[in-house]
């Protein structure tokens, strides 16, 4: 089969498309015939980063979205042919190739209705927005909520979760992506480089904010941390705080953590199982129609290395998709 393997965690220009050894699924796992793939940041991160547990040569990638070719012997539920997407254990990775095997219980299938190509941009950027918005901030009805880096997988995704779950929703991003977010019905966009603080204080009428979702960094939610009202939230998903950004016994902030890559390695079955869950939800929503995909860009499967330049370069709006097979 065809991959792109890192050689070497020595960035993009270390991968190589190669011709490998077709997986074959342990007595727990499915073997997928991968059809699309997303592209998310940390995808180019970790090929400068790589990963502890990986030997290389390394198939890469995470996001995967395709059909069942075969299953092991402990698995029932499902079937050969099935349409399923998932997140990659990121210890093994293997998504950007023709064939991946994964544990069953982390797969979630894929509606009729939704294509490959959309399921394939959901489940990175699509999880650890619906774990920011409901298992973190549990976003009510009538709440105000701010979220940085907007422009981004994340906060395009918490954008929208958040507003579907009926609250008030204030995206900060770059003005390439306003467009974009505003027809999703965010009720506001500001600049980074507008006064935010000035911006959502006349949007909250003084109230300030339920909760921040800073998918940017440390000081950016330092920042966003002064306009949250006492006893509110933050979660932090690109980056966390190395000191608490406010004095104790002042506005009583809960703050929370997003590690998505860290529920195969320290999480239990359950928290995979979540996830699957989390896929089925966001692949149904996506199918009816509530939820954009943010699909913006399709390259073919030679042209995935570009891609991520592409990406890293930030010269794009929206998810980027690769097709592996038709």
């Amino acid at each position: 089969m065809q991959a792109w393997i890192l050689q070497q965690p020595n960035g993009i220009q270390a991968l190589s498309l190669t011709t490998t050894n077709k997986p074959k699924p342990t007595a727990d796992e499915i073997c997928v015939k991968v059809a699309a793939v997303g592209l998310n940041p940390i995808d180019y991160k970790l090929t400068d980063w790589g990963y502890a547990t990986w030997n290389y040569p390394q198939i890469i990638g995470l996001d995967v979205a395709g059909s069942i070719e075969s299953v092991g012997e402990n698995v029932h539920h499902f079937n050969i042919n099935d349409r399923v997407m998932f997140f990659a254990d990121p210890r093994t990775a293997g998504g950007f190739a023709e064939y991946i095997c994964v544990k069953a219980i982390a797969v979630s299938r894929i509606p009729l209705a939704l294509s490959f190509t959309d399921a394939a941009a959901l489940p990175c950027a699509g999880y650890s927005a619906w774990i920011a918005v409901h298992d973190k901030l549990q976003v009510l009805a009538g709440q105000h909520i701010a979220i940085t880096g907007a422009g981004g997988g994340v906060g395009g995704f918490a954008s929208q979760l958040a507003k579907l779950a009926g609250a008030h929703v204030y995206a900060i991003a770059e003005r390439q992506h306003h467009s974009r977010l505003l027809s999703y019905g965010i009720d506001a966009v500001i600049c980074p480089q507008q006064n935010v603080a000035l911006e959502l204080i006349k949007l909250t009428e003084d109230r300030l904010l339920h909760g921040v979702i800073d998918c940017i960094s440390a000081k950016s939610g330092s920042i966003m941390s002064a306009l949250i009202r006492y006893n509110g939230h933050i979660v932090m998903v690109a980056n966390q705080f190395d000191r608490v950004p406010l004095l104790a016994t002042t506005k009583a902030l809960s703050i929370h953590e997003v590690a998505l890559h860290g529920t195969y390695a320290h999480g239990n079955p359950e928290h995979i199982t979540h996830l699957a869950d989390i896929g089925n939800n966001l692949s149904e929503w996506v199918a009816n129609g509530h939820l954009h995909s943010m699909v913006e860009k399709i390259v073919p499967f030679d042209k995935l290395a570009l891609a991520l330049t592409e990406l890293k370069n930030c010269t794009h709006s929206g998810k980027i998709v690769v097709h592996v097979s038709s």
